[in-house]
């Protein structure tokens, strides 16, 4: 019975994520895991508990990450290979029971209120940043959806706004025990009303924002080329492409990842090129070829100048093939070529003083490899990418909230074109100002007011500091109290 309780959280978990946004089940679901996990300690089961937390985390992550399986099915040849995407799931299900069991030994004597909530973004920080490629996995993704709430990432950053979240989630807890109510609420105050107060502080700051004198005419296509479609030739695909630029008036047109359909060798781009108009700039996706190498690039070209940039962060078993030599029978999901990581600098300037920071396809979710010294002061992000790779579904969804959650965090306006959807307009705050639909073929205008943003992505670690001084502070306490 117990184990289906956990399974069951585990699975109900997900719902607080996009697309669902169930959000008092976490008043539910996180009081549920503290009584849980405080009877286990109880009883000294590191071994029931590692047990417990696998299963939750199985449920967790089925049902959350059950969109992996699709880009199996793109493919007849790779389709016998679905059942691959399990190993992942229990992969990731065993890192976080193991966490969980290792901080529940380790902190015995601390409260369960604030052990919970630490080891979920313990789990979240050593995904994201030790086991390549699932910063997709974060809390913060609960609040994606709320205006309001987002400004909380634009001042504490996901990571500290993923611990607030739970531990919020987490508060029923104490009033259901009432065991040292006074005392915990009071350790409480120290994560949840200081932290309160420093977002109302920076809140008033940010109105004290100053617009610059730039806008920029932009115009998204989503031209919803299929993957495995064959009736559609790259000579057509060009021609739909060539179309749209010689119709546009726009000061930058944005088309999606990957959907220049031709290998592009020395930049070779006459005929898009030709087709743009004075002070047109064009950016596209492509498939880059140079000293024997492949690279997926984002090409920005105007009538005197190309520049590009190859996406850094690579998709393994997508993009390349770990251990190759040895995983040679997986060649039908990857292909017989890796994609090479790319070493230009994320930064592309435009003329007028203007510059953005290219990000290709999930290279967004990696929050602490954007922003550097060199493009921290860009006006803008672009983002595209190809999600037909992700279904109908749920992946779509969770990949366009991450980007909402990484504008809030950056305060930063991001332009996202996908190639089949969803392409969005997204301003500093994290809000959608402007989409198109999943599956269709669109593409729309906007004027992007550029302003000169406050931003807090220092304050971020500097908080991230802060919480860690006071849990082991508290850690120290309770130490102490149980030697007496």
């Amino acid at each position: 019975m117990i184990t289906l309780i956990y399974l069951t959280l585990g699975l109900l978990t997900s719902l607080l994520f996009p697309p669902y946004f169930f959000f008092p089940l976490g008043f539910i679901i996180f009081p549920s895991l503290c009584l849980l996990l405080d009877s286990n300690r109880k009883k000294n089961g590191n071994l029931n508990i590692f047990k417990n937390f696998s299963l939750f985390g199985f449920g967790f992550f089925i049902s959350y990450l059950f969109w992996v399986k699709n880009p199996f099915f793109i493919f007849e040849e790779t389709k016998n290979f679905f059942l691959v995407f399990l190993l992942l799931i229990i992969l990731l299900s065993l890192i976080l029971s193991l966490i969980f069991t290792t901080i529940s030994k380790l902190g015995k004597n601390i409260p369960i209120i604030f052990l919970i909530p630490f080891m979920f973004t313990i789990t979240e920080y050593i995904i994201s940043v030790i086991f390549y490629g699932f910063p997709w996995f974060t809390f913060s993704l609960v609040i994606s959806s709320n205006e309001y709430l987002l400004f909380s990432l634009k001042s504490f950053g996901t990571l500290i706004s993923s611990y607030l979240i739970i531990k919020i989630f987490c508060l029923p807890f104490i009033f259901i025990t009432k065991v040292n109510l006074k005392k915990e609420i009071r350790y409480l105050s120290f994560f949840i009303v200081l932290p309160i107060i420093i977002l109302l502080v920076l809140n008033v700051n940010t109105k004290n924002n100053n617009l610059e004198n730039k806008t920029v005419d932009l115009e998204i296509f989503q031209l919803n080329f299929k993957n495995n479609d064959k009736s559609l030739s790259p000579e057509k695909k060009l021609n739909i492409i060539i179309n749209n630029i010689q119709k546009s008036t726009a000061d930058m047109l944005i088309f999606g990842e990957n959907n220049f359909p031709y290998l592009l060798e020395n930049l070779n781009l006459k005929i898009l090129k030709d087709s743009l108009k004075e002070n047109q700039v064009l950016i596209i996706g492509a498939t880059r070829f140079d000293n024997n190498k492949y690279y997926n690039s984002l090409i920005s070209i105007n009538k005197s100048k190309i520049n590009y940039f190859d996406k850094k962060i690579l998709v393994p078993f997508g993009e390349f093939l770990p251990l190759r030599g040895s995983l040679n029978f997986l060649e039908r999901i990857v292909g017989p070529n890796n994609f090479s990581n790319g070493n230009e600098q994320r930064l592309i300037n435009l003329p007028n003083n203007i510059s953005f920071i290219p990000v290709i396809c999930y290279e967004i979710v990696f929050y602490w490899k954007l922003l550097n010294k060199l493009n921290y002061n860009s006006n803008f992000i672009i983002n595209i990418t190809n999600d037909f790779w992700f279904g109908k579904y749920i992946g779509p969804y969770q990949h366009l909230y991450l980007t909402k959650i990484r504008a809030a965090e950056f305060n930063k306006p991001i332009i996202r074109v996908s190639n089949n959807g969803i392409s969005a307009v997204i301003d500093s705050k994290g809000s959608i100002i402007k989409n198109t639909e999943l599956n269709n073929t669109e593409n729309f205008k906007y004027k992007l007011y550029l302003k000169e943003n406050i931003n807090f992505v220092n304050l971020h670690l500097i908080l991230k500091i802060y919480f860690l001084i006071i849990f082991l502070l508290i850690i120290f306490y309770y130490s102490r109290k149980n030697v007496k």
